[in-house]
């Protein structure tokens, strides 16, 4: 017996939890679900995941590529670290976008993005998404002109990014000589100030026709 049926015998699904955001009739955003919450997406008909998490073992990432294979739901790693600089290209926004759209369409369920916590590179694909809803980017600003094309992307982000917890952590100079705490400190600033070089780079690249 397959060791996601033993699961399943122990957790019935359930109403799947608020952590999880509807961002259309196609797309799910939030952090990195658990087993239980596999199930419950699985059930929320979500047959596709987007894992923006780096690489590596922590949250042991392997888990939900298992038991995702076990499910029936598609399972893809699209590694980004904000910490090391790294981001995607605007064919990657594009190119996932489009796959979210894909899939929705043509009857194969529904798309969950998400990252550790869901706050940041979550952020930026499902405002991406939002603001494209899979369509070429040129295409959408053409057609909607430059000042509903402001507005509109002025929107998306402001609801994925500055009404969410994408800017929840702050600058901490506290001055300390307790060895921990002074660790703790250096690696919020450095989270701070690497979420803030790629909110800027997303900035940039949906805005790139028009300030606002």
């Amino acid at each position: 017996m397959k060791l996601i049926n033993i699961y399943q015998k122990f957790y019935k699904p359930h109403q799947l939890s608020n952590k999880y955001k509807k961002v259309d009739n196609y797309l799910l955003r939030g952090p990195h679900p658990k087993i239980s919450d596999l199930i419950d997406l699985k059930k929320e008909g979500v047959t596709q995941i987007y894992d923006f998490r780096h690489f590596g073992v922590r949250g042991f990432k392997f888990i939900e590529k298992y038991a995702c294979k076990q499910l029936g739901i598609k399972y893809i790693r699209q590694p980004f670290s904000y910490l090391k600089g790294e981001y995607p290209t605007a064919k990657e926004f594009e190119t996932i976008a489009k796959s979210v759209k894909e899939t929705g369409e043509h009857g194969g369920g529904k798309t969950l993005f998400h990252c550790n916590s869901g706050s940041h590179r979550t952020a930026h694909m499902a405002a991406y998404y939002d603001l494209t809803k899979g369509e070429n980017i040129n295409n959408v600003f053409n057609r909607l002109g430059p000042i509903k094309y402001a507005e509109k992307a002025e929107e998306v982000v402001n609801n994925h990014c500055y009404k969410q917890n994408f800017f929840n952590r702050k600058l901490n100079h506290e001055k300390t000589f307790n060895p921990i705490k002074y660790l703790k400190n250096s690696f919020n600033n450095r989270v701070v100030e690497a979420t803030q070089k790629a909110h800027t780079y997303f900035i940039a690249l949906i805005t790139r026709y028009k300030n606002w």
